[in-house]
């Protein structure tokens, strides 16, 4: 909900400030924009501060100061430039320059302050604009907002540094390390993007085999391509992702960047060698839709249109019908309907007047029996493109993501067997065979089977703890095996007593235990995961989730369910008095509601029932929560409105006795 208002305030900031840009000339807007797209950045900023300088209108001089600022803060980063592009707009104030364009430069002053580190100052800015705006008018609290920001991660920043001195050369120093370059590089905390890449890099030096390195690397490129605009040193970040961590998720990630750079440059031959290169390696990619639409297009621009028509009948048959709308934006079709997708494409095709050849379903069923799924694949595929109204096709879309997944583990064992990975790498690979295994195909032996050999081959590092970790998971999650599941999470414990997984294996522990009704052992584990650093998940409405918020909340739990009523209260009091900020407070005020009823003090019972209902209106995180624990507190609902009408019922019931 935070996210999605700070995108209303940004867009209804500049849909009022572009009301301006109708009082100027279209052709000369056209012509600054023209040469800001050519990167000739210079002449751009000379054209707008001529024609700044040219009129009396204060809404065109304010929007040019406004291009200008733009262009040194987000393309070439010249922030003392971009200071004084928006002081001049706000100087405009006494010209009568209308409000709407005053606040959003005060937050643009304030978004560049941050970016060369000068957090005070920023907040300075964002607390005149919290003066200037109305109680009532959203900017006012943006304001707050941004300056809540900036003061919450400073004070994360603190923690990170001081884990990473406290636990260096430790996983948990790397993923602390990681941390201080996720504030770094978000918007809404430091927002500092180079020094973002400094942190990543620094993680990367010291952490070179650290189970997020692959994303650590990705990160710098991502930074380079999208907020920096330094596209060959951000093509360079993506291909080392690629060549450096081959079987990692990003891989895929960072061809597609590296495809879709070309594409836009207008380099079609080199876009499609790495389109088809993406398609090859990393058959089951999420956005495999994108690379079949995007590929498609650049054999069209090439002049090739029997690949092209390939391309787009397998995106509009294998994909678009089942690919859910918000990800339509992958394609640059956010604004469209999937029947409108459908239509254009459909027009397309019919346009490039191309017919496929059908294949026999028969060779599909043989590669599979062979075991040949790259061949399977590309049978499939063609045949759904080619045929999508047969049975054969239909049967073949039902084992196409099978097939995929399948085929993706062959390509992972073949570079295991090649013996050309590096040692962390060969470790990755096994280990992203079993998480294929496991999340995907749903074969539990073949999981264990795949995590084993990565514990065997690689016992002391990262990726056997998550291996340990995941197999203690599937023991008791799937299998229905506590047994074999406690032994793996207390192996995770006693050989990796430092990384983020024996964290992990304690809270599960302290699960097995209380559903094994073992509750002074629960108690232990869950203990011991609060001692454990924290490492945060912000959720939507400014709440944060963590292990160790999980198994405080338990600690209650198990009182409650051993009957400790005392024991509960006092936990779930505490719980509420440390976690203001937990996902878990209605879920905590219920069960304080319950142990006062059951003592018969209806009227603190009566008290938390009421502060659950008014946290729980209109809040789906909190009601999320609550429901996981519905049963438990003696009813059975799995809706929001069940559990009101439960808390309304209860609290009637109460004021008549």
């Amino acid at each position: 909900m935070q996210l999605g208002f700070k995108r209303l305030m940004h867009t209804v900031l500049i849909f009022l400030f572009s009301i301006t840009i109708f009082s100027i000339a279209s052709a000369q807007f056209d012509e600054v924009n023209a040469l800001v797209q050519a990167r000739r950045y210079s002449e751009a900023v000379n054209q707008l501060e001529a024609l700044a300088r040219a009129t009396k209108d204060v809404a065109v001089q304010s929007w040019c100061y406004y291009q200008i600022g733009e262009i040194y803060y987000n393309s070439t980063q010249q922030y003392a430039g971009a200071l004084e592009a928006y002081d001049k707009i706000l100087r405009l104030e006494k010209k009568g320059l209308a409000k709407a364009e005053l606040f959003l430069a005060f937050i643009k002053k304030g978004d560049v302050y941050s970016r060369v580190g000068r957090y005070e100052d920023a907040i300075q800015t964002y607390r005149t604009l919290v003066r200037l705006a109305p109680p009532t008018h959203f900017v006012h609290k943006t304001g707050l907002q941004k300056i809540r920001d900036i003061q919450n991660a400073l004070a994360d920043l603190h923690v990170q540094q001081k884990i990473v001195q406290t636990y260096h050369g430790t996983p948990l120093a790397a993923l602390a390390q990681f941390q201080i370059a996720e504030l770094y590089r978000n918007h809404s905390q430091l927002n500092r993007p180079e020094q973002a890449v400094v942190a990543y890099e620094a993680l990367l030096r010291a952490h070179p085999d650290a189970m997020n390195a692959p994303e650590a690397q990705w990160r710098i490129a991502h930074l380079r391509h999208t907020v920096l605009n330094q596209l060959p040193l951000a093509m360079e970040a993506y291909q080392t992702v690629a060549d450096t961590y081959p079987t990692s998720n990003f891989a895929a990630e960072a061809l597609f960047q590296i495809a879709n750079i070309r594409r836009t440059a207008e380099e079609y031959p080199q876009a499609i060698a790495v389109f088809e290169t993406l398609k090859q390696k990393y058959p089951n990619f999420w956005n495999m839709h994108a690379v079949l639409y995007w590929v498609g297009g650049c054999y069209e621009k090439n002049m090739n249109y029997p690949k092209a028509v390939e391309a787009f009948k397998t995106f509009l048959h294998a994909y678009l019908p089942h690919l859910d709308p918000g990800y339509l934006g992958q394609i640059s079709m956010y604004d469209k309907s999937i029947s409108e997708v459908k239509a254009q494409i459909r027009t397309k095709i019919e346009k490039l007047d191309e017919q496929m050849a059908a294949v026999e379903s028969e060779r599909l069923k043989r590669a599979i029996a062979a075991e040949n799924f790259a061949e399977a694949l590309t049978i499939a595929r063609h045949l759904i493109a080619t045929e999508p109204n047969t049975a054969y096709a239909k049967q073949a879309a039902a084992q196409l993501r099978s097939i995929e997944h399948r085929a993706t583990i062959q390509n992972l064992r073949a570079q295991v067997q090649d013996e050309t990975l590096s040692p962390a790498e060969t470790a990755r690979a096994q280990l992203q065979i079993g998480t294929i295994y496991e999340r995907q195909l749903q074969d539990y032996p073949r999981v264990i089977q795949a995590y084993r050999e990565v514990i065997k081959g690689h016992p002391d590092s990262a990726y056997a703890a998550e291996a340990l970790y995941r197999i203690g998971l599937v023991y008791a999650e799937q299998l229905a095996s506590p047994n074999e599941a406690i032994q793996a999470y207390k192996t995770v414990i006693a050989r990796h007593p430092n990384a983020l997984q024996a964290m992990m294996a304690n809270f599960q522990l302290g699960e097995l235990y209380r559903k094994l009704q073992r509750y002074n052992e629960a108690l232990q584990a869950y203990q011991t995961t609060i001692g454990y650093p924290e490492r945060d998940r912000y959720l939507a409405g400014g709440y944060k989730d963590s292990f160790a918020d999980r198994a405080q909340f338990r600690i209650g739990r198990v009182h409650y369910d051993d009957r400790r009523y005392t024991d509960a209260r006092f936990a779930f009091e505490e719980f509420i008095q440390s976690r203001t900020q937990s996902p878990r407070l209605a879920a905590a005020y219920i069960y304080l509601a319950v142990i006062y009823q059951e003592q018969a003090e209806n009227a603190r019972a009566v008290e938390f029932y009421e502060k659950a209902e008014a946290l729980l209106t209109d809040n789906p995180v909190q009601m999320g929560m609550l429901i996981d624990e519905a049963g438990t507190l003696g009813f059975q609902a799995t809706d929001a409105d069940g559990v009101i009408r439960f808390l309304q019922e209860h609290q009637k019931r109460l004021g008549t006795e």
